[in-house]
């Protein structure tokens, strides 16, 4: 489970993987594995022999465009297939992910104001604004507002973000360094070895809310991919990893046949299709990601 091939300089999350070492990986794991559509996964495994490679399946979440212009790149040289997921309602937008937006502005904007209120709909938060010196506190202040911000609606979100950067001062029209990929840019990496799957509208957090929301997410994403790429979409991947019964629900009732979470595992024989597991890869130097993915 990938998200970014880039170099950037302040990542909370550990979605970036440096493009030399996303090469190293790739060339380590099409040399111990063999690497197959997402959606071939399954039938490759049952014609698969006890002499045959493992299998593998490559995946990247979101659409931040540096997987167009870096990953795309080092998977055509190895011919190695990769499923995309997409978040359909942010291709083209000139604005971040909510959550690098929030990030540029308490991990990379220094000076900031020494008290921030946060109103949300049920409930104001108030605090002390830490100095951008004390990075833990900082990064604390962080991780809460994103907490809070994660359960919203999308709108709401939006509001929310766009409060938080005129208190800050902060511009908020997306860095190249974190833009998300156009609709043509998508078009054109589905290329058969790249192919694409739905990661609802607008990236909720699909558990917090309700079953007519989950279902609109997800079916929606499903049809503007299919509308914007023109063949059947039959992957899919939770937002954040998050998912209850419910939204297993939604997500069979929307026609997907496989679906992915963050669970940091192997797919075993009997794995539920709509809760396939997936293995979390960090910045890791090619001997590493060898070490590390030898034992699962």
């Amino acid at each position: 489970m990938y998200h970014r091939v880039s170099q950037i300089e302040v990542d909370p999350w550990g979605l970036a993987v440096h493009p030399a070492r996303f090469e190293e990986h790739i060339d380590v794991l099409t040399r111990t594995r063999r690497v197959v559509p997402l959606t071939r996964l399954i039938e490759e495994e049952q014609r698969r022999s006890s002499r045959d490679k493992a299998l593998a399946v490559v995946t990247f979440d979101d659409g931040y465009h540096d997987v167009y212009s870096n990953a795309r790149q080092t998977l055509l040289r190895y011919s190695c297939p990769m499923t995309l997921f997409v978040a359909t309602g942010s291709l083209g937008s000139n604005r971040e992910f909510w959550w690098d937006a929030i990030c540029r502005i308490f991990l990379e904007t220094k000076m900031l104001p020494p008290s921030l209120t946060l109103e949300l709909p049920e409930k104001t938060f108030q605090w002390s604004v830490p100095p951008f010196e004390n990075w833990d506190q900082r990064q604390k202040l962080f991780y809460e507002v994103w907490a809070q911000l994660r359960v919203l609606a999308f709108p709401q979100q939006l509001f929310q973000v766009e409060k938080l950067g005129s208190w800050a001062g902060c511009d908020l029209v997306a860095r190249e360094t974190h833009r998300i990929m156009t609709k043509d840019e998508v078009k054109s990496i589905s290329d058969g070895l790249i192919t694409v799957g739905a990661h609802t509208v607008s990236h909720p957090t699909l558990p917090a809310h309700d079953l007519d929301l989950q279902y609109r997410e997800i079916v929606d994403s499903r049809r503007a991919c299919e509308e914007l790429l023109g063949n059947p979409i039959t992957a899919f991947a939770y937002p954040y990893g998050d998912y209850n019964d419910v939204t297993i629900s939604a997500v069979r009732h929307a026609g997907f046949s496989q679906a992915c979470t963050a669970e940091n595992s192997v797919v075993l024989p009997g794995t539920n299709l709509l809760t396939l597991p997936r293995l979390y890869i960090a910045d890791w130097k090619g001997d590493e990601f060898q070490q590390r993915i030898s034992v699962q």
